[in-house]
């Protein structure tokens, strides 16, 4: 329920619109997508409630793949210097993703979709979550890694990938200027995909640099 009200808390802000409505602007259909996460919601204080920034560093990476009967999603939480409360570092507590969703399994993982989805008026950055997949215990701890399936009818990467669909994580033990009492030492950052090309693509990459190899041969002996 506290996480429920933290998204709708972030969902209000005009800034959150403006930066999800770029994170995925052009979504190629693929088999497999990786994202990073380096752009921030800062809702820790009345004066700026709505505060995005992106970082030069990516807090955390997510890769999404097709296996056989869903996706394979691995998250890694990154070791960085975003503030944190203690020497141990950030913790990586929750994934929200929005698309078909199926059974989950491995990596330490549980969650999916939830019986009552976000109502449109409370869509975070203009994209609705359906569902979350929370870590084990306190949370992905900083250069911790863990990959877990999603399986179902309709499961698929560029399902949850799409560009209506923009994931968030959300990290916790947040320190400095960002661990306020409206915070609770939490804070959500929102994913920006970068496309895999597909095998095929890498094909014809090859076909097209040994293309150039033969003319560029031909064109030495002629001379």
């Amino acid at each position: 329920m506290i996480q429920n009200l933290r998204k709708i808390a972030v969902a209000t802000g005009l800034a959150a619109l403006a930066v999800a409505s770029s994170a995925n602007a052009a979504v190629t259909q693929q088999s497999s997508y990786v994202y990073d996460f380096k752009t921030f919601y800062d809702t820790s204080t009345i004066a700026n409630s709505f505060d995005t920034k992106t970082l030069n560093y990516s807090v955390a990476t997510m890769t999404i793949k097709d296996v056989t009967g869903g996706v394979e999603i691995s998250m890694k939480q990154n070791s960085t210097l975003f503030p944190a409360k203690t020497t141990s570092g950030t913790l990586l507590d929750g994934l929200w993703l929005n698309g078909n969703w199926g059974t989950v399994a491995g990596g330490g993982v549980s969650g999916g979709a939830t019986f009552l989805s976000l109502p449109t008026i409370f869509r975070d950055g203009g994209y609705l979550y359906n569902g979350s997949i929370n870590f084990s215990g306190s949370g992905l701890i900083e250069g911790g890694s863990t990959t877990f399936t999603i399986k179902g009818t309709g499961v698929s990467a560029y399902n949850f990938a799409k560009s209506s669909n923009v994931p968030m994580i959300e990290l916790s033990n947040v320190g400095g200027i960002y661990n306020t009492f409206f915070s609770g030492g939490k804070v959500s950052f929102v994913g920006s995909v970068t496309n895999v090309p597909e095998p095929g693509t890498y094909v014809l990459m090859g076909l097209g640099l040994v293309g150039v190899a033969v003319v560029s041969r031909r064109a030495r002996r002629a001379v």
